[in-house]
């Protein structure tokens, strides 16, 4: 379509009356009114002053509205005819933006397709990496630009996998038992300083739990062994003496009630929790031993 050009010529109106002749008769009048007494003789030409006046102004606004009127029809027309090029300009604007939406829609999703490709080019060579690195897990809209070259794209997720790769051997590096759970940190989390710190935190509950396996052991031990030494520490009973030769009443003895309650749990519980479970009865000053 050829370049159009809307040209609009406008010729300024002009609107006669005689506004300096009134003007000048209001202004004197006014001047007049404003030194006058009224009194109840003058009370009647008063009102019919201030009737006339009420009239001017409603004959000065009413011919107002009637000349704006008559200014504003060939501006309606004009506003009419406008529109009416709005429309016949929209048309073809709708046209062109339909087929130009379909168009980059289609674009995209071959695009997508490519990228797809790619990726499925590069993770071939990497299956280990698969697992761990899907695509949507590194899908970047730029890639969708028609700018963005396929090589670019190529690079991209290359050096993703490469990233992963690296990550990964750095975990089988540590030789950690808890390997398997580290792996499925990073799984979640593509971040190795996450990972690592996972497998540390394994390890060091662990630790805790041995140590306090070794503890409760030694405990069981010297319990063993104390017991063993009360045992042999027990005097012979002395023999019966007839109550006869006692010349004194018996005082009956009332054993003192212990202070403390001894008290059976049966706990379900793994490790880490029985180690959790002990260090707070520590904290509160309980003496426990395992059965």
């Amino acid at each position: 379509m050829q370049d159009i050009n809307f040209l609009v010529e406008q010729k300024s109106g002009t609107i006669g009356m005689n506004f300096d002749e009134v003007k000048a008769t209001l202004s004197n009048g006014l001047e007049e009114y404003r030194h006058m007494t009224f009194t109840e003789d003058s009370k009647t030409e008063a009102k019919k002053t201030v009737a006339s006046l009420r009239k001017l102004k409603k004959t000065v606004n009413d011919k107002k509205n009637e000349v704006k009127k008559s200014f504003m029809v060939p501006y309606t027309d004009f506003e009419t005819k406008v529109k009416e090029l709005d429309k016949l300009i929209d048309e073809p604007i709708n046209f062109i933006n339909a087929q130009v939406e379909t168009f980059e829609r289609n674009r995209v999703e071959e695009r997508k397709r490519l990228i797809s490709e790619i990726y499925d080019e590069v993770i071939a060579e990497n299956e280990a990496v698969a697992e761990y690195l899907p695509l949507q897990r590194i899908y970047d809209s730029k890639w969708e630009n028609a700018t963005t070259t396929k090589k670019a794209i190529k690079e991209a997720i290359t050096e993703h996998i490469e990233h992963v790769e690296k990550d990964l051997a750095t975990i089988r590096a540590m030789e950690s038992e808890f390997e398997d759970k580290g792996l499925e940190k990073y799984k979640i989390t593509l971040e190795l300083s996450d990972t690592i710190g996972s497998m540390n935190q394994y390890q060091e509950q662990k630790e805790e739990i041995i140590k306090c396996q070794k503890e409760d052991e030694e405990r069981k031990r010297v319990e063993e062994e104390r017991k063993k030494e009360a045992e042999q520490l027990i005097v012979p009973t002395a023999p019966e003496v007839p109550n006869e030769l006692f010349t004194q009443e018996k005082e009956e003895f009332v054993k003192p009630k212990p202070c403390t309650d001894t008290i059976r749990y049966e706990v379900t519980a793994d490790p880490f929790q029985v180690v959790q479970l002990e260090s707070a009865m520590r904290e509160y000053g309980i003496e426990f031993r395992r059965v």
